[in-house]
Order: C-alpha cells, then structure tokens, then sequence
C-alpha cells in the first residue's frame, strides 16, 4: 500500500528528531510557560496556585470515571500480556485518549480564588506526549507478540503496580491501603502515576515498540519526577508519602529514557502489520 512507506517515512523522521539533545531542551523550556490564572496573580504564589488546581482538576468532575480508568487499565494491560497483538490496537487508542483528557483536563481547574488555571507547561508536556500516543495507533509500531524475556526485566513490574493502586488519601497526603480507596482513588487519571505503568509495559516489550514513543514519554516522566522529588521531599515535606508513590515514575522514567536510546541489536526496522 501507498500509505505504508508513507508511515515508515514519518516513523523515521520522528525516531531521528527524538534522538536530538535540542528537542528535549525546547521540551524543558516550554515546561517552565508561566501559569494561566482568569484573575491576576503574585509569581511568589506560583506553588499554591499549581496545588490548587492539581487537588481539583477538572478530569475528577466524574468521580465514576476513577475506578473504571483503573479497571480499564488493568485488564488491557493483561491482555497485552496474553494476546500481544490482539489487543495491541485497543491499549494504544487507550493510552493516546487517556494521554488527551490528562493534558487537557488534569492541567487545568476552576478555583475559587483565581477562576479558571491552566498549568500552561505541564498542558504542553503532557499534549506532546499524548500527540506522538497518537501517531503509534496510526503506525502501530508497538509490536506485543509473544517472547522470552529474562526474569530481571520484570523488575518494573511492582513498581508499575504500587503506581497503579497508589495507596494514599489525597485529602491528608497519608497512606491508605483500604482495598476500596485502592479501587476508587484518582491515579488511573494522572499522569504521574499511569506513566510508569505505560513505560513499564513498553519496556518489557522493548525493543519491539515505538522509540518515539518511549523516548518522549520517558522525558517527560523524568521532568515531573524530578519535580515531585523536590516538592515531597525539599519543600512540602509533610507530604513525604506522595514523593515515595513518585518514585516508580521517575525510576521507570529513568530506564526507559536509556532503554530508548540504546540500539538494540537485532531490533527489527518496523513490525509486520
């Protein structure tokens, strides 16, 4: 098909540029685009504005929406796992929506102080990484089939699980590992906890997935890892538990972003479709 080289060629062009070190400076910079507030604000009250709409962002309007995210995030993730390919389509599509609705939704609140906030730089973080999910449900580079893999790559895998359940109460930042709180709270709708399990079922299929994908996706982790590393563990450090439920994202983050610029050998140039 005409459209097949097409893919291969847009695949290249993207794999190439996300090798580029100037790509994730400009990925840095747009990270730091100042906050968006209706009314006026003091700079000084940047981290207060942040927290405000990251406690009551609008993606949590629906509360019904908490313990399906999870249960749909599971269940795709065994069925990758089991049928590989056959459900290769639906964790894709899946991975680019839930990418859109946290760039659009988890970025951004109505509060009472300021009206509507928009956190402009982590909208645009999160929006890249949702825009190259999207272009993998188009050139379905991930390649699930099923392989031997050596023990020592499942090592992400408790920690991709601890991000998934995240066992806190946001109200008090304190642990909660009440099975009903584990099923309902709101990290299958954040971005910082659905990254590590995405990067983690990406790289126990590396190298047969997209590079692009995980290249991006993993810089992006590592920036708000680091970020909550500070905030948890330097600044608001009452909140210590939430900076130890950041660390698979920064972790995975880590490996993943030297797992996807490593040439593996014997990887093959694009899967069979």
């Amino acid at each position: 098909m005409e459209s097949q080289p097409h893919k291969q060629g847009i695949q290249r062009r993207l794999e190439a540029l996300t090798r580029k070190w100037w790509l994730y400076l400009l990925l840095l910079l747009l990270f730091f685009i100042p906050t968006y507030a209706a009314r006026s604000y003091d700079p000084r009250q940047s981290m207060g504005l942040i927290g405000e709409v990251l406690s009551a962002p609008l993606i949590y309007a629906f509360p019904v929406l908490m313990p399906v995210a999870k249960i749909a995030t599971a269940g795709l993730i065994v069925g990758v796992l089991v049928y590989g390919n056959g459900v290769r389509r639906a964790f894709n599509v899946y991975v680019a929506v839930l990418y859109g609705a946290l760039a659009l939704f988890q970025t951004t609140a109505m509060t009472e102080t300021y009206g509507l906030v928009v956190i402009s730089g982590n909208l645009v973080l999160i929006l890249v990484v949702a825009l190259v999910s999207v272009w993998e449900v188009v050139a379905e580079r991930n390649d699930f089939g099923a392989r031997d893999r050596p023990l020592w790559r499942w090592w992400v895998a408790p920690l991709g699980i601890v991000a998934l359940l995240a066992p806190v109460d946001a109200s008090t930042m304190s642990p909660d590992f009440s099975p009903v709180r584990l099923l309902t709270n709101e990290a299958g709708l954040t971005f910082c906890m659905m990254t590590p399990v995405v990067l983690a079922v990406l790289t126990l299929f590396y190298p047969t997935v997209n590079p692009a994908v995980l290249r991006v996706s993993s810089f992006a982790g590592m920036l708000l890892g680091v970020v909550n590393m500070i905030v948890w563990f330097a600044v608001e450090t009452w909140g210590w538990w939430m900076g130890v439920l950041h660390i698979p994202l920064l972790v995975i983050s880590i490996y993943a972003f030297v797992l996807g610029h490593t040439r593996a050998i014997g990887a093959p140039a694009s899967v069979s479709q």
